[in-house]
């Protein structure tokens, strides 16, 4: 159970508590909730400014369409706005899983803007942060929606973005839209692994979908049969383009 050691309720010691048990207990719900704690060594860039720049943003992408490409023809068969979306994605949903967690869980405060990863990596992207101590915020669905409008949509995502139209065409839309299918694919996970959260997650979803940074992108459209809510978004991610591609579950383009 999450929640009990850190939670808002509880006093924090000056400056905080360690941040790692919560970082080691949200990154068990899966893969993208997890960011490693450790301060910037060399090998490891900013998600922001510097370390996600146009140049940084063009290696990411290829490396994608690298790996994605091994899987069929090679690198060529991969599209550069596929690559790019699905890039785009992938750090989304790195990016607001453990933030939305952190918050909700144990009303903690993780600061994206703080995130690194490491360019020279072999696998995937695995993100590492240089905060060290629990900042207090509030896990009010309302006010987690603030912090995730502020911190990671308008603000590492946001720079993301402009990065990558620096680099080629890409529809805004269709960020917008990976942006919105990240942050529902958190809510469901978290919903999923810890019950208590779903309906703050899946409040937090409703509350950002009628933000400017994602209004229209997408909805909730029922519940399927354990109890979660079922999310479709307007546009596509492309993923259907590449040699073996398919449909995602919350693709527009599904009837």
């Amino acid at each position: 159970m999450c929640g009990h050691e850190y939670h808002l309720s509880t006093a924090f010691p000056a400056g905080g508590p360690p941040l790692t048990p919560v970082l080691r207990d949200v990154g068990q719900i899966n893969m993208f909730f997890r960011v490693e704690p450790g301060p910037p060594t060399p090998g490891w860039v900013p998600v922001t400014g510097d370390g996600l720049t146009r140049e940084r943003v063009a290696e990411e992408v290829e490396l994608v369409r690298a790996r994605l490409g091994a899987l069929s023809g090679g690198p060529e068969d991969v599209e550069w706005r596929v690559g790019a979306s699905l890039f785009h994605q992938g750090l989304a949903s790195r990016l607001l899983s453990p933030v939305l967690a952190a918050a909700l869980c144990y009303g903690v405060r993780l600061r994206a803007g703080r995130f690194l990863l490491e360019p020279e990596r072999a696998g995937t992207l695995v993100l590492r942060t240089a905060q060290t101590r629990a900042e207090p915020v509030s896990d009010r669905p309302g006010e987690v929606v603030e912090w995730l409008d502020q911190d990671v949509v308008g603000g590492v995502l946001a720079g993301t973005e402009a990065a990558l139209a620096g680099v080629g065409r890409i529809s805004p839309g269709l960020l917008r839209g990976n942006t919105a299918s990240a942050l529902a694919g958190a809510a469901r996970a978290l919903g999923g692994a810890r019950p208590h959260h779903r309906s703050g997650a899946e409040e937090v979803v409703r509350l950002m979908l009628e933000r400017p940074a994602l209004k229209g992108a997408g909805a909730y459209t029922g519940v399927d049969r354990s109890g979660l809510a079922v999310f479709r978004r307007t546009t596509c991610c492309l993923y259907y383009r590449l040699p073996e591609g398919g449909l995602c579950g919350d693709c527009a383009l599904r009837s």
